[in-house]
């Protein structure tokens, strides 16, 4: 970590504060506190949140002052790939979190906060959401009295449902921009969502079906990825296909149609008419990753169907040959790496099904 916030960051680091941009959105307003049927913790004693920030909320730190009024309430609902949490303190607080298998979006309900990952601080106020990426550690200043709801997303569906998306499997490493406008209308789609949600959470008569839930799980994870920044959120949020996205996509579609095939990047070159350096650059700058990493992930999804078979005829040596793999070694360790298990696993398990 390149810095550690302190309580003083809530006061140098934002803007005055002005009126609550989701407060129009009923997540404030009306007397009815965000998620209070899915309490998790209301005190006034500042230890029993620290001992709850630890065992439950992944807090290394816990720091308070002025908190000689203590009062704090944290609600918190899982669902199947999101989670949804209300949190408040009276007093300014600072805290550190250990890596967490989710990412944190920020938004802000009333007062100011600062969110700080790898040494990057981003306002959580009216103006802006903040987002904290999976496996890394974060920190968070507090106002006092400041209120804020906290999105959970699980990266792996998260990641699933932009491949549906684009149509290709991004890195699972594509990089999502730390701050989200909350102005601008992607971002108020996401929280009008999260606020039917919300709502819906918290009114004990007029429970959904567990798949009408889940629809709109994945209506909030489609909602963030076109309200936050990344390299794919030109192709969310304008459906008019680019030039060089239509290029790109032929040669997808080329490879998948000769992926038993040597596939290289002259071949790929004659293909498209354009340069080998072109094609590189192409990728690059639509995708993120090179034309022969997506020729290896087709392959390996080949494997991965073959091993999952149960054919008899099917073993690890074969399926690497099938799949152009010349090297078993090599080929187990790109199986392992993408789908978290050895290739002899996989047949282990089909073989027993």
């Amino acid at each position: 970590m390149n810095r550690l916030l302190t309580a003083a960051d809530i006061v140098s680091a934002s803007p005055k504060p002005g009126p609550a941009t989701t407060g129009t959105l009923g997540l404030a307003s009306g007397g009815v506190e965000p998620l209070h049927r899915h309490a998790l913790l209301r005190t006034s004693n500042a230890d029993v949140l620290r001992d709850l920030a630890g065992r439950r909320l992944g807090a290394e730190r816990v720091d308070f002052r002025n908190a000689e009024r203590f009062e704090a309430v944290v609600n918190l609902i899982e669902l199947e790939t999101i989670g949804l949490a209300y949190g408040t303190t009276t007093c300014d607080m600072v805290s550190d979190h250990r890596p967490a298998d989710f990412i944190r979006v920020q938004m802000a309900l009333k007062g100011r906060a600062v969110s700080c990952v790898g040494g990057e601080a981003t306002d959580v106020n009216e103006h802006q959401f903040a987002v904290a990426a999976a496996g890394v550690p974060w920190q968070m200043a507090c106002q006092g009295g400041h209120q804020r709801l906290t999105l959970r997303l699980d990266p792996q569906a998260l990641r699933r449902r932009l491949t549906a998306l684009v149509g290709v499997q991004p890195r699972a490493d594509f990089a999502i921009d730390p701050a989200i406008p909350a102005a601008e209308p992607q971002a108020r789609s996401l929280l009008r969502l999260l606020d039917f949600l919300a709502t819906q959470l918290n009114t004990q008569d007029s429970a959904f079906p567990a798949a009408v839930y889940r629809e709109l799980e994945d209506a909030v994870h489609v909602a963030f990825l076109c309200a936050s920044r990344h390299r794919f959120h030109d192709m969310l949020v304008d459906p008019a296909p680019l030039p060089e996205f239509g290029l790109v996509k032929r040669l997808e579609d080329y490879i998948e149609a000769h992926w038993r095939e040597p596939i290289t990047i002259e071949r790929l070159a004659r293909e498209a008419g354009v340069s080998a350096r072109s094609i590189f650059r192409l990728f690059e700058r639509v995708r993120g990753y090179s034309p022969i990493a997506f020729a290896k992930s087709v392959r390996l999804r080949r494997a991965h169907e073959m091993l999952r078979s149960g054919d008899p005829a099917v073993t690890v040596a074969t399926a690497a040959a099938a799949c152009n793999f010349a090297n078993a070694g090599h080929f187990a360790r790109y199986y392992r790496a993408t789908f978290g298990e050895l290739p002899s696993t996989t047949i282990a398990r089909a073989a027993r099904s």
